[in-house]
């Protein structure tokens, strides 16, 4: 490899890049994404509709269906939301806008790698506070590094990724309370764990809160890129600084839309994903293995050799993710939840790989 013309910025040197490891098999159980497509009448719906699209054209650089699409489905005002191409990407215009040089951001690990990756890309000091033993948030100890700290962006991930558990509305107040700058909380996967998990009434409350939210998991549609935040109009109202015109796609749009139009029909499913997790920490608790409790729609289970588990899973042709590398998560692998079939093969290819061992 030769040389870059110019060296990569040098707070990005030790930065590697973000990285789902994939290999082909027929159980792809290792990005929770949903097992199932996008209902067909969506599907027929959004085909129909493109060949009225004009391509030629740019699309609606407000998106002003979408938004006002998303504002009544979530229940709150359309000037506090904001859309981007996937949760991620609504993170980056969060730190483009509100971090960079001189700014900090406190995560709670282990929890999703984007969390820090991204505040660091946009040049944002970040802080790392441990979470306890069964991976809830501290809150003595997070207030204590806030105050010390001073972070302006502290971020929660609820259901938290990869541990799957939630954290309670008494620790994310005492978090909005102590915060100088935002709480952001990642709700994902929010749509598998109870309704009454969702922090979503707290932004009547409280105007340093941000919650984000995704299409990618219990709505079908991580193909298409979509997610969103809510928030306080006018934190909502400076994001415009950092977008990138027409950024929303007018297939984006439509689509996003339309999965509004479906919504019923789309998140039915969410229940069934759920009853597959639960059965498969039963299945794993059944065989004396480590399971800790999700919220989501995958398991985080710890095994004595997760390396040497994770291979023979994926020569059985089952593909989890493994956490061996992440700090107190090193006995850890993760499995997606799905179909009852990938259940059923990935318990069976668990029972010859334990038998194995």
């Amino acid at each position: 490899m030769t040389t870059p013309a110019l060296s990569v910025r040098a707070d990005l040197e030790d930065v590697a890049p973000y990285v789902s490891p994939q290999r082909p098999a027929r159980y792809r159980m290792n990005t929770n994404e949903a097992p199932y497509p996008p209902p067909e009448a969506l599907v027929n719906e959004v085909a129909a509709e493109l060949e009225r699209v004009a391509l030629n054209r740019y699309p609606d650089r407000d998106a002003t269906r979408l938004y006002d699409a998303i504002a009544a489905h979530a229940g709150w005002r359309r000037e506090g939301v904001w859309v981007a191409n996937g949760s991620n990407e609504v993170f980056m215009h969060l730190f483009l806008a509100f971090g960079g040089p001189g700014r900090t951001s406190l995560t709670f690990e282990p929890t999703y790698s984007l969390h820090t990756l991204i505040p660091r890309i946009a040049g944002t000091r970040t802080v790392q506070e441990r979470r306890g033993q069964t991976f809830e948030i501290d809150v003595a100890r997070a207030v204590e590094t806030i105050e010390r700290d001073q972070p302006d962006i502290v971020i929660v991930c609820s259901p938290n990724n990869p541990t799957g558990n939630t954290e309670a509305r008494a620790t994310v107040e005492a978090l909005l309370a102590a915060a100088p700058g935002l709480v952001v909380v990642d709700e994902a996967y929010g749509e598998f764990a109870r309704p009454a998990d969702t922090f979503v009434p707290l932004l009547r409350t409280h105007s340093n809160l941000v919650i984000t939210k995704t299409f990618s998991k219990a709505w079908r549609l991580a193909g298409v890129r979509i997610g969103y935040m809510l928030a306080d109009p006018a934190l909502v109202a400076e994001l415009a600084r950092v977008r990138l015109p027409y950024h929303l796609s007018a297939v984006t749009q439509l689509i996003g839309e339309a999965a509004i139009r479906h919504a019923e029909e789309t998140l039915e499913l969410v229940q069934a994903i759920a009853q597959e997790r639960d059965r498969i920490a039963a299945e794993l608790r059944a065989r004396n293995v480590t399971v800790h409790t999700s919220s989501a729609n995958f398991v985080l289970f710890e095994v004595p050799d997760p390396a040497a588990i994770w291979g023979g899973l994926v020569e059985h042709d089952v593909l989890v993710r493994i956490y061996s590398e992440v700090a107190g998560l090193e006995r850890c692998l993760r499995v997606t939840a799905g179909l009852p079939e990938e259940t059923d093969a990935f318990v069976a290819a668990l029972d010859e790989v334990l038998g194995a061992a």
